[in-house]
């Protein structure tokens, strides 16, 4: 009887040991998540040494070493818009992109969900996060939407005329604040 007590007594050692080594485990890892959340989204201030206005009227201001390709293009979904990009060539590795489009709020009746959805579709799960930014004289509704290794941006700049600027955006995971300070930069001209 004893010894079924002792080993009885020992299971449960050995069971509370490893529960309060997966305990500390899971925490760990909480802990290094954490962290990992505060290095990729630190805001680095810009520096902009180059401002452009596009036909459509959009006006940035942006580091050109950052974003060396700043054109009109034609998008799939968005039609004619601005387009700045770090690379020439999509399959560059560190490749992200932004494109800004001027409408009005009819043009769509909802850019940030319909977007969601074709990320959604296009890749599975997205996790949308609001993103806070800020544009003088606009109202900014944001979402960062989670893709692997990739964030996807995207935005309505809604200025006071009944202009919208509509953004979308894709960088890696440690240059959203490339997107963020391009974002906040925009001006209608």
């Amino acid at each position: 009887m004893s010894k079924d007590l002792h080993q009885r007594d020992a299971a449960q050692a050995r069971g509370s040991k490893l529960l309060l080594a997966m305990g500390v485990i899971v925490l760990l890892g909480a802990l290094a998540y954490f962290i990992l959340t505060l290095v990729v989204n630190r805001r680095t201030p810009a520096n902009p040494d180059t401002t452009y206005t596009a036909e459509n009227g959009v006006t940035v201001s942006y580091e050109s070493g950052i974003w060396p390709v700043c054109e009109m293009t034609e998008d799939a979904t968005l039609g004619h818009a601005l387009e700045l990009a770090s690379a020439a060539d999509s399959s560059d590795a560190n490749y992200q992109v932004v494109l800004f489009q001027r409408g009005d709020k009819d043009t769509y009746a909802d850019f940030i969900q319909q977007s969601e959805s074709d990320l959604k579709e296009a890749y599975g799960v997205i996790s949308p996060r609001k993103v806070n930014l800020s544009v003088d004289g606009a109202t900014v509704t944001a979402v960062r939407c989670d893709i692997q290794a990739y964030y996807a941006v995207l935005a309505t700049i809604t200025y006071d005329s009944g202009d919208v600027v509509y953004v979308s955006g894709l960088t890696k995971l440690a240059s959203i604040s490339d997107i963020v300070n391009l974002v906040e930069s925009v001006r209608l001209s």
